[in-house]
């Protein structure tokens, strides 16, 4: 059997309306065969790879959904330990800022990652205790 030619030399292309092509293929009559099995495999092929990609989309979106509830629900956790502990030092009569200074150590003390007096002196502002955000200007204590 003579090998058959280059697809491409066999091969033509004809723009038609909307975006799609015709595409006309020369082949020897005993390869028409192989050839539809070949196209009907390719087929499958890209529609599984549309499939895995659709689920893997899916699993991706739905990851990400329950991290950033998780991440919600840490922040939220956070906050609402930041605010007790602070109600618990200023009712004690401690200052603002010892009281800051305080929880900032109780969270270093476990090696929290949300530890530094920046976020803690943050944190009551945001929860509706008063105070200012951000550093205090210079000369103010």
């Amino acid at each position: 059997m003579i090998p058959p030619p280059f697809l491409r030399d066999h091969l033509e292309v004809r723009p038609l309306d909307d975006g799609q092509v015709s595409v006309t293929v020369v082949l020897p009559s005993e390869l028409v065969h192989d050839y539809c099995r070949f196209l009907e495999a390719l087929t499958s092929f890209f529609h599984t790879v549309k499939n895995k990609t659709t689920v893997a989309q899916a699993h991706a979106k739905a990851t990400a959904a329950v991290l950033d509830r998780k991440a919600q629900e840490t922040l939220a956790a956070y906050r609402s330990r930041v605010a007790a502990s602070f109600d618990r030092y200023t009712s004690q009569g401690l200052p603002r800022k010892e009281a800051v200074k305080r929880i900032a150590a109780e969270l270093r003390a476990e090696g929290h990652p949300w530890r530094s007096p920046g976020l803690v002196r943050a944190t009551p502002v945001e929860a509706g205790r008063g105070g200012r955000r951000g550093r205090r200007p210079r000369g103010e204590s």
